[in-house]
């Protein structure tokens, strides 16, 4: 429900932009090739489908009971990199690739032991940690629909495939253990507010939506080859 409202508003949002001014357009010419790197925070949701039946699994196979004390924590990091063809001084055609990380469980065994003074201490035992990380790869198209000088104001949409890789890695007396599980899931991106800025072909940008390339996040660009209508 919380995605679905956040996805709503970033619509509203860009929807209001347009009402308050709508496709005002004042681009005298363009450039042909648009390359561009970001980082940014995105919601980890998508990689979690199907962890917890693999953390399960693995605590079963290697005998990990409820002695082992855990800790959960999701880390949503995402960069990416994109390529566009300018198809003309609007709308532009190309494709997104990039990482997306999140670390999530990690259980560890602790024992309790007496040394040669008969003083109580504890050691670890065993220690887990589960995780997934994934590439993305999205073919994605642009829509510029306001530019001048110093700023131009976009929309982007983006579908493919995430390539995860959920892992294992235990370590026990001295003996460590690595258990993948790969797989390929859908991949979209919604980005209905984007803006870049700055003079020259070196430039800027921030974005805003939903999906594998972030919920925010912010890059550089560089866009070549300058046409003249």
């Amino acid at each position: 429900m919380k995605r679905r409202m956040l996805f709503i508003l970033l619509c509203g949002m860009a929807a209001g932009v347009f009402a308050i001014n709508p496709l005002k357009y004042h681009r005298e010419n363009y450039r042909l090739h648009d390359f561009g790197i970001a980082i940014g925070g995105y919601d980890p949701t998508v990689l979690e489908n199907g962890l917890d039946d693999f953390v399960m699994q693995m605590r079963m196979k290697y005998l990990m009971d409820e002695s082992y004390s855990g800790g959960e924590g999701a880390l949503g990091l995402t960069i990416n990199g994109y390529y566009l063809y300018s198809l003309n001084d609007r709308i532009s055609l190309g494709a997104t690739v990039g990482w997306n990380g999140m670390s999530h469980y990690e259980l560890e065994r602790m024992d309790f032991y007496q040394d040669d003074n008969l003083h109580w201490k504890f050691s670890s035992e065993a220690h887990a940690k589960m995780k997934a990380r994934a590439f993305h790869l999205m073919p994605t198209v642009k829509y510029t629909w306001f530019y001048n000088s110093g700023i131009s104001l976009y929309v982007k949409g983006s579908a493919g495939i995430y390539y995860r890789h959920m892992g294992f890695d235990y370590h026990k007396d001295g003996e460590t253990i690595h258990a993948p599980k790969r797989d390929i899931l859908f991949a979209y991106q919604a980005t209905p507010i984007g803006i870049d800025f700055s003079n020259g072909p070196v430039r800027y940008f921030m974005e805003a939506g939903y999906g594998a390339s972030g919920i925010f996040k912010v890059g550089i660009c560089c866009k070549l080859h300058r046409i003249w209508p």
